[in-house]
């Protein structure tokens, strides 16, 4: 646990002097309430005595003094505090999202988007109390302690010891029992809300087959059942916090007594003015604000904690990224080869088995199969959002283990089987590929889908809002939009993976025309199982139970293949 939480700070170290600060203030703002209650007290017993005026003028000053600024260090250490926190929680934002761009495409993680939803709000947000909660109050009470033996020193050392070993028993025996009460159920809190997000999510986008299965009921169920489990656990958690402030009371009330039942004899004996017992028993009353905190901060530690180790266990994926120093990506040849490669979601489950070809520059090239075959797969180690098992993949003669990923990326432009478009417009959703891309340059890519006239008829064209997830678009419209989107990046290979798919047929012809018109330019990767107008590539690779079994034109498969031939006559039926 405590490496989890010293994990998690050092990922906002260059903020260690800022904390350093807030820590200071924090104790010079309870050290000014501590004098404030000290001198009041002294001011108040002395007047009550009829002192002269003048003998009270270094009282009155220091009343002042300490009043006015513990309001300034008060809102000085909330201000750096909280400005300390909130810089914290964007280096933990920034660098977990940074970790999802690697990690949410691979295969290294069964998370549901519930699940990551969760993570990236919630339990970062858990976070924000690491510092002003959890961090900083131990070293605020050391300080005070420090503070509170010197004073009370200046009476007497049996004053100071007793304060202190009373005020230590606080700071560790309350939050000791506190944390044993609530270890387990903060760490509970923090998985139910995830889950409740999970089913949350899970319900919203499900909503359609739970109505049509007739189980709308069971998942509310469900819902309400964790929902009455997390009210019920936040408030055992509230009366653990009201418990630890009334023990912390009673332990003030405790070590005000017994240093009054140890003082009074001195003042009967003439060894302590009797002025200096409320100066003493306010003294340390003041002193408690820094226990109070304490337990707070072990209540706090067992949430931060499991937030930090859910964010960890999710991080510690995090695929590492090569890199190339002297090469210029954009100065080689863009052939793509294969060499024996072998991929494998699983030991028992592979993807690939011994995979070669050659991808020639500005060629168009086909992969085709039935589904399950690998082509798939063999997009997203084209692209690196996995890594393959064994052999070896080239980029001219670069081997892909040595490019780094975001310069391979800015070579290649591609069309997923399952579109994602954003919530917001036309243009905004195109300039994702080319932010500084002029209103020309938008049309011309929407007119080589054929969508510039579909656009253009729009009450609001190109600043026509699409919905969420693209809901207002067609499924062929959505199609061209993101190849829209892909031209307009204009990289030189570009991949299509299953564009045809969930498409009519005339839509279809009109993908594969606009295809067909590329330039010769760019490298055509194109992945599917409906082979239609096969005879516009110039090489066609066959795919079966991951193994390529035959690869040429159409016209040479047409001859040698006989699985080919197969997949001919199955038509748009197969996959």
């Amino acid at each position: 646990m405590i490496k989890t939480i010293i994990k998690t700070i050092s990922l906002g170290k260059e903020y260690k002097y800022w904390m350093l600060l807030a820590v200071l203030l924090g104790f010079l703002t309870i050290g000014s309430g501590i004098g404030l209650m000290m001198t009041s007290a002294y001011l108040i017993s002395k007047a009550a005595l009829q002192t002269p005026i003048y003998q009270l003028q270094v009282a009155i000053v220091g009343v002042r003094f300490f009043g006015i600024s513990r309001g300034v260090l008060r809102y000085s250490e909330r201000l750096v505090s909280h400005n300390v926190t909130f810089k914290l929680l964007t280096n933990l934002r920034v660098w977990f999202f940074r970790a999802l761009v690697s990690i949410v495409p691979s295969k290294t993680t069964d998370l549901s988007s519930g699940d990551l939803l969760t993570r990236s709000i919630e339990d970062i947000e858990n976070l924000e109390h690491i510092f002003v909660r959890v961090i900083s109050p131990p070293f605020i009470f050391l300080s005070i302690s420090v503070l509170m033996f010197y004073l009370l020193n200046l009476f007497s050392l049996n004053y100071a010891l007793l304060f202190l070993i009373l005020f230590y028993l606080s700071a560790i025996g309350i939050p000791f029992v506190t944390y044993l009460m609530s270890n387990k159920l903060g760490r509970k809190i923090v998985l139910l809300k995830s889950r409740l997000k999970e089913l949350s999510i899970d319900t919203l986008q499900g909503f359609s087959e739970l109505a049509f299965y007739n189980q709308y009921g069971s998942q509310v169920n469900q819902f309400d059942i964790l929902h009455k489990e997390l009210v019920s656990s936040e408030t055992k958690m509230s009366n653990i916090q009201s418990l630890h402030e009334t023990l912390t009371g009673l332990m003030m009330n405790v070590t005000v007594i017994l240093l009054l039942i140890t003082a009074i004899p001195d003042v009967t004996n003439k060894i302590l003015d009797g002025v200096f017992l409320s100066v003493i028993s306010i003294g340390i009353m003041a002193a408690f604000e820094a226990v109070v905190s304490i337990p707070q901060a072990f209540q706090y530690l067992s949430k931060s904690s499991e937030s930090a180790k859910r964010l960890f266990d999710v991080t510690n994926q995090e695929i590492k990224h090569s890199e190339i120093p002297t090469k210029d990506l954009s100065l080689i040849d863009t052939n793509l080869i294969f060499s024996n490669i072998s991929f494998s979601y699983q030991k028992d489950a592979v993807a690939l088995k011994d995979v070669s070809f050659k991808i020639k520059q500005g060629n168009k090239t086909a992969i085709v199969g039935a589904s399950g075959a690998g082509k798939s797969t063999i997009v997203n180690l084209i692209t690196k959002l996995w890594e393959y098992d064994s052999g070896d993949i080239y980029l001219g003669n670069i081997n892909y283990r040595n490019i780094n990923e975001i310069n391979l990326r800015n070579l290649i432009s591609v069309v997923p089987q399952k579109v994602h478009l954003f919530t917001g417009t036309i243009k905004e959703n195109l300039l994702i590929a080319k932010p500084n891309a002029t209103g020309n340059d938008l049309i011309e890519a929407l007119t080589k889908v054929d969508l510039s006239e579909f656009v253009n008829n729009l009450p609001e064209k190109l600043n026509t809002n699409i919905g969420e997830l693209g809901k207002k678009l067609s499924g062929g419209e959505s199609k061209r939009l993101s190849i829209a989107r892909a031209l307009l990046q204009n990289n030189p290979i570009l991949i299509f993976d299953e564009v045809t798919s969930h498409v009519d047929n005339i839509t279809e012809q009109n993908i594969l025309n606009s295809i067909a018109n590329f330039s010769d330019e760019k490298t055509v990767l194109f992945i599917t199982h409906r082979l239609n107008k096969m005879e516009m590539f110039d090489n066609i690779l066959v795919l079966q139970d991951g193994r390529l079994i035959a690869q040429g034109n159409h016209k040479e498969l047409l001859k040698t293949s006989d699985y080919y031939l197969k997949l001919i006559s199955a038509g748009n039926s197969i996959g």
